[in-house]
């Protein structure tokens, strides 16, 4: 299942906080529906519907939405009344801006704001007290949560531009990529998320009888909006990625082009109404991949090159330079922060 690892990952930091704020595991499992033995083997995975469980359990256990990463619990339900109020909006940016003031009258602990600018429009969030999310959850889970929400409201993929966490990264790039965008950046002084600064004008398409649906998916997926267009993108991203694990080797703007059946030109104009280029997501494609690979010891640096498509050997080691300036061996041997 794509994003995996994120979903794993969020179950256990669910599971593992509310085991910090006093909870027992065996109490914790019941709520759960889990066996004990899930919970402390660290090799046991998660699916996509035990975490729908594990993620309305550990809320209503605690009756914190905010899962005890903050100093005051979000009490349950305020997350179905900010979208009934988000709901009753013209536009995605108004929808936002509602949604925000909502949880601004609510808690002090988590801020969100919008800011629009001539070609992006950038959301960012703050907490009270950072030092509360060891497991680096809250941003994350939120980026996601809004993006999925604000692509349900006008029924279509809002394309992320740049994600900025405070944070270091704690899963594959792939996976960020896939739930976020491939251009994600790490240890950031502050968290945010640069959109389309036109998806802000996108007419809300969606009922108040549908949002029963949207809160209550049979499984979850973070790489899949329910019921949503994915942006363009996302699609072409999906396209490199899977021609490159065939052939090793990326498509040209006209080889991708010709497999949508249009011209280079409308497929330049499409990427950049999302604030974007073939070239950039060429490049995001090919960077998860070198550092998925040099992750994995049994890869050779030089097979990394190849597996990357570049041309020469030495290609994977000029790109790494130019990404995190240091050569793939001190990469893989942690000299550099992994971001």
């Amino acid at each position: 299942m794509v994003a995996s690892g994120l979903i794993n990952r969020f179950a256990r930091a669910m599971i593992g906080n509310a085991a910090s704020r006093g909870y027992h595991v065996e109490v914790i499992c019941d709520a759960l529906q889990i066996t004990p033995s899930a919970v402390r083997d660290q090799d046991a995975r998660f699916d996509a519907q035990t975490f729908c469980r594990i993620s309305r359990n550990v809320k209503l256990l605690m009756d914190d939405e905010f899962c005890g990463f903050t100093p005051a619990p979000c009490r349950v339900g305020a997350f179905q009344h900010m979208c009934e109020t988000a709901l009753d909006s013209a536009t995605l940016g108004e929808a936002l801006e509602r949604a925000f003031a909502f949880y601004g009258g609510l808690t002090r602990d988590i801020g969100f704001e919008l800011q629009a600018h001539q070609d992006t429009a950038s959301l960012r969030m703050s907490l009270s007290h950072p030092e509360l999310d060891r497991y680096n959850f809250l941003y994350e889970w939120w980026f996601i949560v809004w993006s999925h929400f604000g692509g349900w409201l006008i029924g279509e993929e809002v394309p992320v531009v740049v994600a900025d966490f405070p944070h270091p990264r704690a899963g594959s790039l792939e996976e960020y990529g896939d739930t976020l965008t491939g251009n994600c950046r790490f240890s950031r002084p502050a968290g945010s998320l640069l959109l389309p600064v036109q998806y802000l004008e996108r007419r809300i398409v969606r009922r108040p009888e549908e949002l029963a649906a949207f809160l209550q998916p049979s499984g979850f997926d973070f790489a899949r909006d329910f019921g949503v267009h994915r942006s363009f993108r996302s699609l072409l991203r999906t396209r490199l990625r899977e021609h490159l694990g065939r052939t090793q080797s990326l498509l040209s703007i006209e080889e991708a082009a010709a497999q949508y059946n249009i011209s280079s030109q409308t497929l330049r104009r499409r990427l950049q109404s999302e604030c974007t280029s073939y070239r950039l997501v060429k490049e995001e494609v090919r960077r998860e991949a070198v550092m998925e690979w040099l992750s994995r010891g049994d890869v050779g640096i030089g097979e990394v090159s190849i597996r990357a498509g570049f041309a020469e050997v030495n290609g994977v080691s000029r790109a790494m330079k130019s990404w995190v300036g240091v050569c793939p061996r001190e990469y893989r041997s942690g000299e550099v922060e992994q971001e």
